[in-house]
């Protein structure tokens, strides 16, 4: 049986007195990709920060592989196999892509059970291989987000959590990042996306949940999502991003 290897449960958060949203129940399965869409403030961001240990939730739990990891120090639960990559490209700008890597598996100090790839393969897997030893800044703006995956993937995780990854991309560049995100799909890694481009959800995504009002208002497969959404929410929602 394949058992959850991430769950939020009954996760509620708020800043300032106002909730954010409440009663937040998500369970990830190995293997799985499943993609969060949703409006802007409705919480995506912070749900990641909540897994990596960022934010405390104001109640309700994380359990990783069947482990309360709710309070666990940020770099401690990347350790545990838990890979981030974040809205806002940050690699180390003076180092090549090949350092970038060596850096952050060196950090990650975890021999895991996840992905274990070489440093070459890595390279080869988010086609940096050509550029390897090309500084970092010196790099277009798709060759850096790949930077910032190939980061994550050289600490070895057995998931990764990707916020908004072609934010800040022109359209004609998107497409490089997200058929990296397709491959790595193929091969089986477990992800979890949050994005506002609704075709790699349809196209990559095995479940996809909208958060909007406070939690999530409909969940389910691809098709039944875009295809018939019932929600009058994610109905307007889907007119808005897709118009």
């Amino acid at each position: 049986m394949n058992e959850p290897i991430l769950e939020m449960k009954h996760l509620t958060m708020g800043f300032g007195g106002l909730e954010l949203f409440s009663d937040i129940n998500i369970s990830v399965k190995k293997g799985e990709v499943l993609g969060i869409i949703g409006t802007n403030g409705s919480g995506k961001t912070t749900l990641f920060n909540i897994i990596c240990g960022i934010y405390r939730a104001l109640s309700g739990s994380v359990l990783y592989k069947g482990m309360n990891i709710s309070g666990v120090a940020p770099h401690k639960i990347s350790k545990m196999g838990i890979g981030r990559c974040f809205q806002m490209v940050a690699p180390f700008e003076s180092m090549t892509p090949l350092e970038n890597i060596k850096v952050a598996r060196a950090n990650a100090g975890r021999s895991g059970k996840g992905v274990k790839l070489s440093f070459d393969e890595i390279l080869s897997l988010t086609h940096l291989d050509a550029v390897k030893d090309i500084t970092t800044n010196n790099l277009s703006l798709p060759d850096k987000k790949n930077v910032e995956i190939a980061r994550a993937l050289a600490c070895n995780p057995e998931i990764i959590l990707f916020d908004e990854p072609t934010s800040a991309l022109d359209p004609e560049m998107v497409g490089e990042v997200l058929e990296l995100m397709k491959e790595l799909a193929r091969e089986g890694m477990t992800m979890v996306v949050v994005t506002h481009e609704m075709g790699f959800a349809k196209e990559v995504a095995n479940r996809v949940m909208f958060l909007d009002e406070k939690g999530i208002k409909e969940e389910g497969t691809p098709e039944e999502i875009f295809g018939s959404p019932k929600s009058p929410r994610l109905q307007n929602f889907l007119k808005r991003v897709t118009a």
